[in-house]
């Protein structure tokens, strides 16, 4: 495999020497349309790759490697268990519900009586402003 993998690397890669194709297409366009031209009927795109010259450079060592494949004997497989796990969702498992959220009350003291309150004047306990 490594052989088949040298073989389909590239020597030199230039980024810009593929140009985007949607780009140059819309560019077309736009010079057909300026100039009076016939539309063109389909791209060119050079980010298209070299079947043929894949196929040339990797096809004898693809079969080498299909036939070393076959005689290998490959150990059975195991075979999944047939439970299913439970999804996993924010920590909890499906089927469960999120636990509800109570509401701290907050210490709300009932506002003391007219009498109460003077009787807090009187006796000082209670300031004045």
């Amino acid at each position: 495999m490594a052989k088949i993998a040298t073989a389909l690397t590239l020597k030199s890669y230039r980024p810009e020497k593929y140009p985007n194709p949607a780009l140059q297409w819309h560019y077309r366009i736009l010079q057909a349309s300026a100039l009076e031209e016939d539309m063109p009927e389909q791209p060119e795109d050079k980010t298209v790759p070299k079947y043929k010259s894949i196929h040339q450079r990797t096809a004898a060592l693809a079969y080498e490697w299909g036939t070393i494949l076959d005689q290998v004997d490959v150990p059975q497989q195991i075979q999944p268990s047939s439970q299913k796990r439970k999804a996993v969702t924010n920590g909890k498992q499906a089927g469960e519900s999120a636990p509800k959220k109570i509401k701290k009350e907050t210490d709300r003291s009932e506002a003391p009586s007219k009498d109460k309150i003077e009787s807090m004047v009187q006796q000082g306990t209670l300031m004045t402003v």
